[in-house]
């Protein structure tokens, strides 16, 4: 059986990898003869040639924000070739890309994303905001079946030690910002994280969670909060070579505080506990709220009050999802045998 994988794989963004490596899992686990081919998108053009496409037994959209306009990446969206599918094809776990300062979406992209869910025969998407900003785009979301990141299904793994505070700062333009400009954002991250060094008397490891793009680089902004802290010179920045080294560094962390999301959910299903940044697109706030925390903090107020008050919440938000993450794991695990089962 060959399934194409539909996501933005091996470019170096490891959240990425981490939902390619646990959806083959998953999918494995159904089907241990399954054999994958994540390369579509990366391919360009040639990706949404239709012979090629429908080659495959099935096709799976999957792997982060591949809802919505993505103006800066339009061909990594299934939608706009959705028309030459003719495999069975599903939509598993994906977002949508909330970008409230670009154009909004143009009737045909709206017509597009209908086309990918008219076709798919089982549909999840990440989280409450998703069918939100899908709704608002007048896309019926009636057929959707679930609602959950695969990165919840990650099994946890034996806790080695709480050795070190963890963060990651994703470096972005000012104009791709909500609400505050990218020098507010990072003053802001390095006095939370000047506050936890204090109150856990730990050093500070900020994590890379990319690897050679030169664009959106997590070294530019952990450099960046550095230069801006008190505790500076109890602060390492590391840029481990793939995503199975950044995620064994959690393992050793005893609190996490950052921007990108599936690191987030991973410190989540790992018993870390943490507090994540929504600084844009909506996708902590997709995820969160649909798992039912609040320890989020928004841009948009960016006020250290915000932070130590999401630090309060953190217990009994932890105590919450490791009663419901369980639950919501064996329904990711469902709906990957639901479409591994399509053929």
């Amino acid at each position: 059986m060959r399934v194409g994988l539909v996501g933005y794989f091996g470019a170096g963004a490891y959240s990425d990898d981490l939902i390619e490596h646990v959806t083959k899992q998953l999918f494995l686990d159904v089907n241990p003869d399954i054999t994958f081919d994540s390369t579509i998108l990366r391919r360009g053009p040639a990706g949404s040639d239709p012979d090629y496409l429908n080659s495959f037994d099935l096709l799976v959209h999957c792997g982060g924000s591949l809802l919505g306009k993505c103006t800066h990446f339009p061909v990594r969206n299934i939608a706009m070739w959705a028309d030459k599918v003719e495999t069975p094809l599903a939509v598993f776990g994906v977002g949508y890309r909330y970008e409230p300062d670009k154009e909004p979406l143009t009737p045909a992209m709206k017509e597009r994303i209908r086309l990918l869910f008219d076709k798919s025969e089982v549909i999840s998407v990440r989280g409450k905001y998703t069918v939100k900003h899908l709704e608002e785009n007048s896309i019926d979301t009636s057929r959707i079946d679930h609602l959950g990141d695969p990165v919840m299904a990650c099994t946890p793994k034996l806790k080695r030690s709480s050795r070190y505070l963890m963060g990651n700062v994703r470096h972005m333009p000012t104009e791709e910002i909500q609400h505050n400009s990218t020098e507010q954002v990072q003053r802001y991250m390095a006095e939370c994280y000047d506050w936890l060094i204090d109150r856990h008397s730990q050093p500070l490891v900020l994590v890379s969670f990319r690897h050679n793009i030169a664009s959106d680089n997590d070294v530019t902004g952990a450099q960046n909060v550095k230069e801006h802290m008190d505790h500076s010179d109890n602060v390492t920045i590391a840029t481990p070579p793939s995503y199975l080294e950044a995620l064994n560094l959690m393992e050793d962390a005893s609190f996490y505080y950052g921007q990108r999301l599936h690191p987030t959910i991973y410190a989540a299903t790992q018993g870390i506990p943490f507090v994540g940044v929504e600084y844009q697109f909506d996708k902590m706030l997709d995820w969160t709220s649909t798992v039912g925390t609040n320890n989020t903090v928004h841009t948009a107020s960016a006020t250290l009050t915000d932070f130590t008050d999401a630090y309060r919440r953190v217990g009994s938000n932890m105590r919450h999802l490791k009663a419901v993450l369980p639950r919501r794991a064996t329904e990711i695990r469902d709906i990957a045998k639901r479409i591994v089962e399509l053929v």
